[in-house]
């Protein structure tokens, strides 16, 4: 009986010291990112390079993503869905590369800091994206032919139970 509790009592002291252990270390990390990222800020082209990298990232990603569907639209089944895909697409393209390449201008001749005034962080772009991507992509999946589950799948090929 001794032994069981001695086992268990060294368990629960092993998991309570990992837990405050990684809590330790936790904190630890946390501080010492703090204290990093503080010295970063005394180096200018580090400061430079974030908000190039911050102005980039919005842009990068939709226009992926619209490159992604774009491509994706060639196979599709319908052809009055993939010409209004394609024009959706097109139209969003040309805004995304329209608004990257003012952010751009501006980042290089201001140096502006504050994102509220670069074209990227428009509610109204990030809106329309978001809303033209997810209903292009419910309009592309219902005008597909439903798929088949693998009960329909073994019904066709002849499969007994």
């Amino acid at each position: 009986m001794g032994d069981r509790f001695t086992k268990y009592f060294q368990l629960s002291f092993n998991l309570l010291f990992s837990f405050l252990g990684f809590l330790a270390a936790s904190l630890l990390l946390l501080l010492g990112l703090k204290y990093a990222f503080r010295l970063l800020d005394y180096i200018p082209w580090f400061v430079f390079l974030y908000v190039l990298f911050i102005v980039i990232v919005p842009a990068a990603l939709f226009i992926s993503i619209f490159l992604i569907y774009f491509k994706r639209t060639r196979v599709h089944p319908s052809v009055p869905v993939r010409f209004i895909s394609y024009f959706i697409f097109g139209v969003a393209l040309l805004c995304w590369a329209a608004a990257f390449i003012a952010d751009m201008v501006r980042f290089f001749k201001t140096g502006a800091r504050e994102i509220g005034g670069y074209y990227s962080y428009n509610i109204f772009l990030l809106t329309a994206s978001v809303a033209s991507i997810f209903i292009v992509g419910v309009v592309q999946a219902l005008t597909f032919e439903k798929e088949k589950d693998w009960m329909e799948k073994r019904r066709d090929a002849g499969v007994e139970n």
